[in-house]
C-alpha cells in the first residue's frame, strides 16, 4: 500500500513538472513574439526621433510667411503629440512585456503579451503619423508643393489608422480590466 501511495505522488509531481515546464515553454514563446513586436516599435520610434531631428533643422528654412507656415505649425503640433503617445505607448508595451515571464500562469501571461503587443501597436501607428507630419515639413521646406496633397491625404489615412489602432487598444485593455475584476 505504502508503495502504491509513494507511486501515485511521484506520477502527481511528475505531471505537476510537465504541466510547470509547458507554461514556461508557452511563456517563453509569447515572449519571444513580444520581443519581436517591441522591436519593431523601438525601430519606428528611432525613425520617428531621426525625422524629428531632421525636422528641427527644415523648419528654419521656411520662411515665416510663407502661405504654407499655418498648416506646417498644424503639422507639428499632431505630430508632437503622437510622438508623445508613442513614447508613451512603447514604455507601456515594455512594462507589460516585463510582466509576462513572471505571470503566475499562463492566462495571465497570455494577456500581459497581449497587452504588450497593441501597446506597441499604438507606438508603431504614433511614429507613422511623426514621420509624414514631418515629411510634410520637409516637402515645404523644400519647395516640393506639388507633393503636399499627397502628404495631406497619407496624414489623414495616418491618423485615421491611428485612431482604429487606439480604439483596438482600449478595447482589449477593456476586456481584460473586466476579466480580473471580477
Amino acid at each position: 500500500m505504502k508503495r502504491r501511495g509513494w507511486f501515485v505522488a511521484l506520477i502527481a509531481c511528475g505531471l505537476s513538472f510537465v504541466g510547470m515546464i509547458d507554461n514556461a515553454v508557452a511563456q517563453s514563446a509569447m515572449s519571444s513574439d513580444v520581443s519581436a513586436k517591441i522591436a519593431s516599435a523601438e525601430k519606428a520610434i528611432s525613425g520617428a526621433r531621426d525625422a524629428i531631428a531632421k525636422g528641427k533643422e527644415l523648419v528654419a528654412l521656411i520662411p515665416e510667411d510663407s502661405a504654407y507656415m499655418p498648416e506646417v505649425t498644424q503639422m507639428l503640433q499632431v505630430a508632437a503629440a503622437s510622438w508623445k503617445h508613442a513614447v508613451e505607448s512603447l514604455n507601456g508595451a515594455k512594462e507589460s512585456a516585463g510582466k509576462v515571464a513572471s505571470a503566475g500562469n499562463a492566462s495571465l501571461a497570455a494577456d500581459y503579451a497581449l497587452l504588450a503587443r497593441v501597446n506597441a501597436d499604438v507606438a508603431i501607428s504614433g511614429a507613422s503619423v511623426v514621420q509624414i507630419g514631418l515629411a510634410y515639413v520637409e516637402a515645404v521646406a523644400r519647395e516640393k508643393v506639388e507633393s503636399l496633397d499627397l502628404l495631406r491625404d497619407a496624414m489623414q489615412d495616418a491618423l485615421a489608422g491611428s485612431s482604429q489602432v487606439q480604439f483596438y487598444y482600449d478595447k482589449v485593455k477593456e476586456v481584460i480590466s473586466e476579466k480580473y475584476s471580477k
